[in-house]
């Protein structure tokens, strides 16, 4: 049960602060494990459970939560030795990738510095894509060189210089190749889909690092595996955000809105909220042409350490014309304990110290897939 649900983050070089792979790693922290995991604080998953049916929810079963409570209040006892279990489907693989052994590394262009203190800024890099012509992604990790001081890592290909087509518009213009923030999955495509980028495209890479008191270095990389041939559909990465942000200083509940309408008939695949440390909530609605709505996700409280992408149980029908709907709120007052100033009227800005309300999510174009 551990290694299936605690150790994609608890492992010997991943974020968590412990490794919890094996018997003797878990013992000396049962008390702890006993706290957050009686209080559902871990695993950490934050989708409102009223909405919405995901893929990567990491929520424990009861029937697990229920087992580790009584092991744990039973004295751990150990098991049988000589019976190792399976390995969790989140165990590392192919010198630690968990796509399998890439096709493809990207690296930052060198090895990064970072200072022992203070509040960093996002650092951005750009990469020349090795790519002559079109390629087609089937799965992409974004791994950091120092887990220690990556916070999280955004990863995006754009053509330097390019216009959207006819009838394209600002949000499928994001050619989104995932990234990394502790506790999230590697985007990876299931059979029939893919993300193209197009050949002379560079590659993005947004780093956001956090000092942990020691000058430490860095140096991240991304590795893609390829489809082998073009796939039947495109996944296209879209957002929904406003940069018109305004969040008075001591207010306690400011909310901004934002929206995107499909212009054709598209499949939902996954949901991606962002915020800072003002954040309270990101809700998505959907507001169907023939008058029907509904809330596809709302997470509530937000927490800037686990910007989780919410992949659907099931694709998701956007008929055209359907408004995909997002609604921030920020709490800049005084009894947000991660507010870092609630003296100071805050804005949109790439600092963390700022603020950003951007709803990212997945899909492709087209009526559903048939069943093979």
């Amino acid at each position: 049960m551990f290694r299936r649900h605690c150790v994609e983050c608890h492992r010997s070089g991943g974020p968590a602060p412990f490794a919890l792979s094996t018997f003797a790693q878990v013992r000396p922290w049962g008390r702890r494990i006993a706290e957050v995991v009686g209080a559902g604080v871990m695993p950490p998953w934050h989708a409102d459970p009223r909405y919405g049916r995901f893929e990567n929810d990491r929520r424990l079963p009861e029937v697990a939560r229920r087992t580790i409570l009584d092991w744990l209040v039973a004295g751990m006892p150990p098991g049988d030795p000589l019976v190792d279990p399976e390995p969790a489907a989140s165990d590392e693989s192919a010198d630690g990738w968990r796509i399998g052994k890439p096709d493809v590394i990207i690296e930052l262009p060198a090895e990064v510095t970072v200072p022992a203190t203070g509040d960093l800024p996002y650092h951005a890099y750009r990469v020349a894509a090795p790519f002559a012509e079109d390629v087609w992604v089937q799965a992409a990790e974004a791994r950091p060189g120092n887990p220690r001081v990556v916070h999280h890592i955004i990863v995006e290909s754009f053509l330097e210089g390019a216009r959207s087509g006819p009838g394209d518009d600002d949000a499928r213009t994001v050619g989104s190749l995932g990234g990394y923030v502790p506790g999230d999955q590697p985007l990876v495509f299931p059979a029939g889909l893919g993300r193209r980028i197009p050949a002379g495209a560079t590659i993005a890479f947004q780093m956001h690092y956090t000092p942990t008191g020691e000058v430490e270095t860095d140096r991240s990389r991304l590795g893609l595996v390829l489809a082998r041939e073009p796939p039947e559909r495109e996944s296209r990465t879209g957002l929904v955000s406003t940069p018109f942000l305004w969040i008075p200083a001591g207010s306690n509940s400011v909310t901004a809105e934002a929206s995107f309408t499909f212009a054709r008939d598209s499949m939902l695949l996954s949901l991606r909220p962002h915020l800072h440390l003002r954040g309270r909530s990101f809700e998505y609605r959907a507001r169907y042409p023939d008058g029907g709505e509904e809330i596809l996700l709302l997470v509530e409280p937000w927490d800037f350490d686990w910007q989780t992408t919410y992949v659907l149980a099931e694709p998701k029908p956007m008929p055209a014309g359907t408004r995909l709907l997002g609604r921030a709120t920020w709490d800049n007052s005084a009894s947000n304990p991660r507010n870092p100033d609630s003296s100071r009227d805050i804005s949109w800005g790439e600092q963390t110290t700022d603020e950003m309300m951007i709803g990212f999510f997945d899909y492709y174009e087209g009526p559903p897939r048939s069943p093979e």
